[in-house]
């Protein structure tokens, strides 16, 4: 039986003989996990275990190709808005082939206790001890950085991604996972194509009235070293945040498919 498997059913024993629901606190690796150099967390999901998804989050986050399209729309002047998006992270299977097996899991909490979702930490080929402390959602500090979308610095960009946290928790956490990097490639695509839909020309048969300008941003990267910096989950507004690095030297120019 797998490490993770092993936890997992031990995990799942003491939350129901002690009356446990682990989505009321968090590890600090998981809220910090800049804190924990090496750290791989993977979620459960449709079935698969955390193993398997920390395993092609491990190969992706090193070295992958991200390549899809995003639709954003600006309707009357207002702010962009997220409209559709479509993109994958395409990595070596042999890069798969090796780490698999060499993830040992170190430490877990449940997601959802009645699915038996769960979130797990990993580290490469050695079961290191931690000692996360848990944390309070209410207690934990609001970040300043949930309140933007990108920025750099001398070596780095950083992207915040976010989703709602109504519904699976884990699918919550790992979209806005993909939408912090989504968000630096974004803000360094090059904007290939425009349409502009002109929707009601109003009373005063004003010909901007109406006016929703649609943006496809297409692009092709190869990104190196992805780095999850921490999460802060906002059940206030029920929202999840996550904060994503990515060295400058990790970024290659993309090439644009058109």
């Amino acid at each position: 039986m797998k490490n993770s498997t092993v936890i997992k059913t031990f995990f799942i024993v003491v939350s129901l003989v002690f009356g446990l629901h682990s989505s009321n606190l968090y590890p600090d690796w998981f809220i910090y996990q800049q804190r924990y150099p090496g750290l791989v967390v993977g979620y459960s999901y449709q079935g698969h275990d955390a193993e398997q998804n920390a395993e092609s989050l491990f190969c992706a986050y090193r070295d992958c190709i991200a390549w899809g399209s995003l639709e954003i729309f600006d309707m009357e002047g207002n702010q962009d808005f997220l409209k559709n998006s479509d993109y994958f992270y395409y990595f070596s299977p042999d890069s798969l082939e090796k780490i698999r097996g060499h993830l040992k899991a170190v430490d877990l909490f449940e997601t959802n206790i009645f699915s038996g979702d769960y979130i797990a930490a990993f580290y490469p080929d050695t079961a290191l001890q931690i000692n996360s402390q848990k944390l309070k959602p209410e207690e934990i500090p609001r970040p300043a950085w949930v309140d933007r979308t990108f920025w750099q610095d001398d070596q780095f960009y950083y992207g915040v991604g976010m989703y709602t946290s109504i519904g699976l928790e884990n699918d919550a956490w790992k979209t806005a996972e993909e939408q912090a990097i989504f968000a630096i490639l974004n803000a360094l695509a090059v904007q290939v194509g425009q349409i502009d839909i002109q929707t009601d020309l109003g009373a005063d048969n004003n010909p901007n009235a109406g006016r929703e300008e649609i943006s496809v941003i297409r692009i092709k990267y190869r990104l190196k070293n992805i780095n999850v910096l921490e999460r802060y989950p906002d059940f206030k507004n029920k929202i999840f945040y996550v904060l994503v690095r990515i060295p400058k030297n990790g970024v290659w120019s993309p090439m644009m498919s058109h």
